[in-house]
């Protein structure tokens, strides 16, 4: 009777540990689900040069809506490793296929600081950008121009080899 007792305490300590486990491993198999691509960023920010290569994702969503708008959606994100200039950049990009203003999110990490740029959105602009996308491929470049919120200049160019499928939010 203990025996049992032991194995069955047992098996609840480990349950949840199992659980969590085949719940990463349904996602990470999952189709769209993010997986990491060798991406490279490109730029310059307020008259410094940045480059930077390495491992990060880039999805993309051709038939997506915000606020019930229908849109494109591109996201990437970047986090460099080490003692790097340039540290984190994440980007997302909602382009209206209305042809109404794209809505843009850039912030860009670097040893000196917080770069971003906001537009289109319900919430308070910071800067200005525009976005220039080149298919190529399964993957493509990203071009993005404009002025942070502290008004200095950003030229920022992602080459992303390939994009994967962004899920619906909510599953």
């Amino acid at each position: 009777m203990m025996f049992t007792r032991t194995i069955a305490a047992l098996a609840l300590t480990l349950l949840p540990c199992f659980t969590a486990e085949v719940a990463a491993q349904r996602r990470a198999q999952r189709p769209g689900a993010a997986a990491g691509v060798a991406l490279s960023i490109s730029g310059e920010i307020g008259g410094r040069k940045y480059q930077a290569s390495g491992n990060g994702t880039c999805r993309h969503a051709p038939d997506a809506s915000i606020n019930g708008v229908s849109a494109s959606l591109w996201m990437v994100q970047y986090g460099g490793s080490g003692d790097t200039p340039l540290k984190q950049v994440n980007l997302t990009l909602w382009r209206p296929k209305d042809g109404a203003s794209d809505q843009l999110s850039l912030n860009v990490e670097t040893k000196s600081g917080l770069h971003r740029i906001e537009t289109g959105g319900s919430g308070e602009n910071q800067g200005e950008g525009a976005v220039v996308i080149l298919p190529n491929g399964p993957g493509g470049r990203l071009e993005i121009s404009g002025k942070d919120g502290e008004n200095k200049p950003i030229k920022i160019t992602i080459d992303c080899p390939a994009f994967t499928g962004i899920e619906a939010e909510g599953g």
